[in-house]
């Protein structure tokens, strides 16, 4: 940020709407920073002299709430459009607020501050010993909502009040539970929306700085350690869970964390204000890999209760797997077979099944009593054969072994038995081979034939405009001449085929080109013909404009859609393709895409895009604006004539 032109080194930032941040710099002024359009301008003029550079920031919509302790009016909130002030103030009660940390969320601002702040004869303000911590909760109008503590928040020692900086960090999450981090203490308060009691975790006492919440309440503290630029940098942000009892490192980020804040889309921002090189970082959001809460590694197991095939010896055949299996990872299965559902574990006799749904034993530790009995394990398996897979039960186990970004998927497993194969149609001879070659040598006809049963059995599905989905279902749709692109979504392409046959009906027609436009966009259009303006083309004074609006060829309709119905380039294309296949022959199809404005002797039609409405007193407020067209009258002259008179609202003739 430092090296934006005019910049100086950043001291603080807030997130606004879109993605904006407002930054404050060393010399005490705030920038807006727009990353789309890499665009940054400052908020105030220079030398403002309304706060100074060890200010702090936070922003919620289009406000920006400003703290300084060094000002009488130690906080204030600014319009970010206009830098003009909502308000401000310096004390509650009597009680001075001295800003040491600053957040918000979409209603309230929280600020940080001493409850029992004095006066030194100084001049200097000062927390005595035992003195309580708070936070204020204000809202957007600027009344104060409450003031949060907890008793055994407190300083241990007599300190100034402009030590305590930097040593609070502040968090909200979207339950309005607050959360303040103490720096020099080591401990995280958490303070419930109900009201319930504070917890308190105390963390290691590292040199901990920034503290913020995710959209999933998934707390996160950064490191603020200074390390030299020779060694490695051992600097992570770490995730603290929901409770911030667990600890875990966040990949893709390693330095200094000044502050931390989550904006959109669970983007975080990280502040490194080190001199001369200040950054903000933004991580974006990915799929991640979880870690086994038991094992601590990337993997995922299932034992799954007996299969039965109700009948003794039985020798279980093959498998056949469905499943997604990414690079760099695997998917496992082993099994093992017994005529009996209860066997001898750890000396004793055992209900397999009964052992597996045993809530009092891990999965591992099920793994574990299990474990001599599994067989070798099958590593990625499409289709392949048990071998020495005889009983009446078999037990199968499966292992996922993901990678930190992707995962084996399991869609279907297939268990076939009795063993049939095709061996059993050749000679005697055949059958005798000791090493089983010829079976196995067999089966791998068995499968592709197997498929293609399966295939032929399934045919009626695939062509089940209700069960296909996906390339299958737009293959489907191009049997009734359906040209469809990526915006076109199953549930509209179900539509079209189901109502293929009222639309071939209907080719050519009013209904048809209204059915049509409804499947694509969700609504149907309005539609102008040649009579229904003909009367007005007559007219000499009429005739330019209806000949602008609707064209001069009488053999030309007009479809107009909304904005809504059509917001792309791409999507008008298409809809102008599809009216030029469903209309008449020799006629001229028109698409007009209307605006959200009142033009006259332009595409500007009541309840379509214009709407009338009654005029309604102004209030002022943050969420309002005073249009060109206001009028400023007072509200007792109303009624009067030469002054403010309004035929059909306040005054009628007789």
């Amino acid at each position: 940020m430092s090296g934006l032109d005019g910049i100086r080194d950043v001291r603080d930032f807030a997130i606004g709407p879109y993605g904006r941040l407002y930054v404050l710099d060393e010399s005490g002024d705030v920038w807006m920073y727009d990353q789309e359009n890499r665009h940054h301008e400052r908020l105030f003029p220079g030398g403002h002299g309304l706060f100074g550079h060890q200010a702090l920031l936070a922003a919620s919509g289009e406000m920006l709430l400003v703290g300084d302790m060094e000002r009488e009016q130690s906080l204030a909130a600014y319009s970010v459009s206009n830098s003009q002030t909502y308000w401000s103030f310096g004390d509650l009660q009597g009680m001075p607020i001295l800003p040491l940390a600053a957040a918000s969320d979409d209603r309230f601002f929280y600020v940080v501050t001493p409850l029992d702040a004095v006066r030194s004869d100084q001049g200097e303000w000062i927390s005595p010993a035992g003195g309580r911590m708070g936070i204020v909760q204000i809202g957007k109008a600027g009344d104060v909502v409450a003031v949060i503590e907890d008793d055994k928040w407190r300083t241990k020692e007599q300190v100034p009040v402009r030590r305590l900086r930097y040593r609070y960090y502040l968090a909200v999450s979207s339950k309005q539970d607050v959360f303040v981090f103490d720096a020099a203490g080591h401990f995280l308060v958490g303070f419930p929306h109900d009201g319930d009691s504070p917890s308190r975790i105390y963390l290691p006492s590292l040199q901990f700085a920034g503290l913020a919440i995710d959209s999933r309440n998934q707390l996160y503290i950064g490191d603020s350690r200074h390390v030299d630029d020779e060694g490695e940098d051992d600097r992570f942000i770490l995730n603290l869970g929901e409770t911030g009892e667990w600890i875990n490192k966040v990949p893709g980020f390693r330095g200094k964390a000044d502050k931390l804040i989550f904006g959109d889309r669970d983007r975080m921002y990280i502040l490194n204000a080190e001199a001369e090189r200040a950054t903000i970082t933004v991580l974006e959001l990915q799929r991640r890999t979880l870690e086994n809460e038991e094992s601590g590694m990337l993997e995922g197991l299932l034992l799954m209760p007996a299969l039965d095939s109700r009948e003794a010896e039985t020798v279980w055949h093959k498998m056949q797997l469905d499943a997604d299996i990414p690079d760099e990872t695997q998917l496992r299965l082993s099994y093992f077979c017994s005529d009996r559902d209860s066997l001898v574990i750890n000396g004793r006799i055992v209900n397999v099944d009964a052992l597996l749904r045993d809530p009092a034993l891990s999965l591992r530790e099920k793994n574990r009593l299990l474990a001599e009995m599994w067989s070798e394990p099958v590593i990625n398996p499409k289709d392949a054969l048990f071998f020495e897979a005889k009983g009446r039960y078999m037990w199968l186990k499966l292992e996922w072994i993901g990678s930190e970004r992707k995962t084996p998927r399991l869609n279907r497993l297939r268990v076939y038995f009795p063993r049939l194969t095709y061996l059993s149609y050749l000679p005697a001879m055949y059958q005798q081979d000791p090493g089983g070659f010829m079976e196995r040598f067999l089966a791998l006809f068995g499968s592709m034939f197997d498929r293609v049963e399966s295939d032929i059995a399934d045919l009626p599905r695939r062509f089940d405009s209700d069960l296909v989905a996906g390339p299958a279902l737009r293959w489907l749709g191009s049997w009734l001449g359906i040209e469809v692109d990526e915006h076109w979504t199953d549930a509209q392409i179900r539509r079209f085929i189901q109502e293929a046959p009222q639309l071939y009906r209907y080719r050519g027609t009013r209904k048809g080109i209204e059915t049509m436009v409804d499947i694509y966009t969700g609504r149907k259009p309005h539609i102008i013909e040649y009579f229904q303006y003909k009367a007005m083309r007559e007219s000499a004074d009429l005739r330019a404009v209806t000949d602008l609006l609707y064209g001069m060829n009488p053999s030309s309709f007009s479809v107009l859609v909304t904005m809504e119905q059509a917001p792309t380039e791409k999507q008008r294309l298409m809809l102008q393709r599809m009216l030029d296949e469903q209309k008449p022959a020799f006629t001229e199809a028109r698409l007009v895409v209307l605006q959200p404005w009142m033009y006259l002797d332009m595409h500007t039609y009541l309840e379509l895009n214009t709407v009338l409405t009654e005029p309604s007193l102004l209030t002022l407020n943050p969420d309002r604006s005073m249009p060109s067209d206001t009028l400023l009258v007072d509200v007792d002259r109303d009624r009067r004539l030469d002054s403010h008179t309004r035929l059909g609202l306040d005054s009628e003739l007789e």
